[in-house]
């Protein structure tokens, strides 16, 4: 049920201010008339897959090993995009897009779905800002007074990660039926941002989330080519780098590429969506559960075991491979670093070292601390001619990580959650929780890991053997419900209580949560 936003405009307020244009009308409607039949048909193909994997056909797909013998290669990057190093990835608000591109990372990505609010305005609101800053043209205005702009010689490059295809889009719907989110992103952002990214940039550079399969990965490969020809655009002008955040998307990483072939820009992954997808695919009651939230890191069992393939693959096929990004904040005294980010700092050292070709934060503060890790490791441009000779079988990519459960992982994952749903009506895609940035997968990774040891008979505190148990979690929630709005407006302890109610009707429900947003 649509989440009312009360201090905001409202749906009928905005109708004539995001009209679209007739040129984008006609797009959208060409785009739905060619592609939505076979994205429908594609999601319902996702059951059956994940119906295989669920009873134990973990492997890679039997029918495409002659596909991943052969010798063949993607289309080589262009120049414009050989030297990816550290990208930074973000929200698409002015301050979002302006800090972004004024950094001193390689590329900026305004993700439209995992770090922004999903309602039709804000996405609306995200596009608009997104054809300034393509034009090198957007200001916001600090807190604290004055107007800061793009620099109007930035060199960063603006890259869109679009929502997944599995997304529909209710405000501009065609009478009963909604649209497609992919195809309403790219009908907007092809039409406000390529003209001015083709002549900076030399390109459309995309990150695309949640490819599943060799067959979603042709859907989207025809729907680059059919956006090319409509613009009467050069084959490969649109890019794409796939970020790898399912089971399936893994074991199928060759055949992924293989079908974007001119459109490939590599891969990348999402470890906390794709633990996620691990919970959502394996979660009997009898299985081996996660552990805490801030153990299942890149040095875990499933994850080094992606990274390694994932660059292995990347290499053979002559693309980049980005390495996962770093949601820990940069310290607020330089003089007391925490560990954690002292981690962060080794996990970058070490892909640069592994061989891949650049990597992802997520705080502007941390761009110049991955850049020097990179530096160390990688003299030239990208690692591209770097083979790895990794034996990586299927089951290494669903071996699940061992560690302990505790109680401050229980109560920081319940506050984590709280603390998105009620900012999630007031329009803000992300949440700064115990020393970290949380997105979209971060907040489905807590949900997840929760309901997983709520149902499962291995759901005990490690140190004390306490049972995790309904009334257990019905107890932290209200408690951390009511201390952490306590000094809070009316308006917001109001929508406090309502996501303690959300948060409990997901984790208890007899289905893997998805999160409600």
């Amino acid at each position: 049920m649509p989440i009312p936003r009360t201090h905001l405009k409202t749906e009928a307020d905005l109708t004539q201010e995001r009209s679209l244009s007739p040129g984008v009308r006609s797009l959208l409607h060409a785009l739905q008339g060619s592609f939505e039949a076979g994205r429908q048909a594609l999601l319902r193909v996702r059951q059956a897959s994940n119906m295989g994997l669920k009873e134990g056909v973990i492997s890679f797909r039997p029918e495409t090993t002659a596909l991943r013998k052969r010798d063949w290669k993607v289309a080589p990057p262009p120049e414009s995009l050989l030297e990816r190093r550290v990208e930074l990835i973000g929200g698409a608000s002015r301050q979002d897009l302006v800090t972004g591109l004024n950094t001193g990372a390689r590329s900026y990505i305004a993700d439209l779905w995992d770090l922004c609010a999903g309602d039709g305005w804000s996405v609306w609101r995200a596009h608009r800002n997104l054809g300034r800053a393509a034009r090198l043209d957007l200001a916001y205005l600090p807190t604290d007074g004055g107007r800061i702009r793009i620099n109007p010689s930035s060199t960063v490059r603006l890259m869109v990660s679009p929502r997944p295809m599995a997304v529909e889009e209710t405000t501009h719907a065609r009478g009963a039926e909604a649209v497609s989110a992919t195809c309403f992103d790219l009908a907007l952002l092809m039409t406000d941002c390529a003209p001015a990214l083709v002549e900076r940039l030399g390109g459309m550079y995309l990150y695309v989330r949640d490819v599943r399969s060799q067959e979603e990965a042709r859907w989207w490969a025809g729907l680059f080519h059919a956006l090319e020809e409509r613009f009467s655009l050069p084959t490969g002008t649109i890019r794409a780098t796939v970020m790898v955040d399912s089971v399936p998307g893994a074991l199928q990483a060759e055949e992924i590429l293989f079908e974007l072939a001119q459109h490939s820009a590599g891969l990348s992954f999402d470890p906390q969506a794709y633990a996620a997808d691990h919970i959502a695919l394996f979660h009997d009651r009898g299985h081996a559960v996660m552990p805490d939230r801030e153990s299942i890191g890149l040095q875990c069992s499933f994850l080094r075991s992606l990274s390694l393939h994932l660059i292995g693959v990347c290499h053979r096929r002559g693309c980049h491979a980005i390495g996962a990004p770093s949601f820990v904040l940069p310290p607020l005294e330089p003089d007391r670093v925490k560990a954690d980010y002292l981690a962060m700092l080794a996990d970058k050292e070490r892909e640069a070292v592994d061989g891949h070709d650049g990597t992802l934060v997520v705080h502007p503060d941390t761009v110049n601390a991955a850049v020097m890790e990179f530096n160390k490791s990688m003299p030239r441009s990208h690692q591209l001619e770097f083979q790895r000779t990794d034996t990586i079988s299927a089951g290494d990519l669903v071996l699940p990580p061992t560690g302990e459960i505790t109680v401050e992982s229980l109560v920081g994952m319940i506050r984590m959650a709280l603390r998105a749903l009620v900012q999630h009506r007031t329009g803000k895609g992300r949440v700064i929780q115990g020393g970290r940035l949380h997105d979209r997968s971060s907040l489905r990774l807590a949900l997840r890991i929760l309901w997983q040891w709520l149902h499962s008979e291995k759901g005990v505190v490690t140190a004390t053997g306490l049972e995790i148990h309904a009334e257990l979690i019905g107890y932290l929630v209200r408690k951390e419900s009511g201390k952490l709005f306590v000094q809070e407006p009316p308006e917001i302890q109001a929508y406090a209580g309502d996501a303690a109610d959300r948060l409990l009707a997901l984790i208890m429900g007899d289905e893997v949560p998805v999160e409600p947003l």
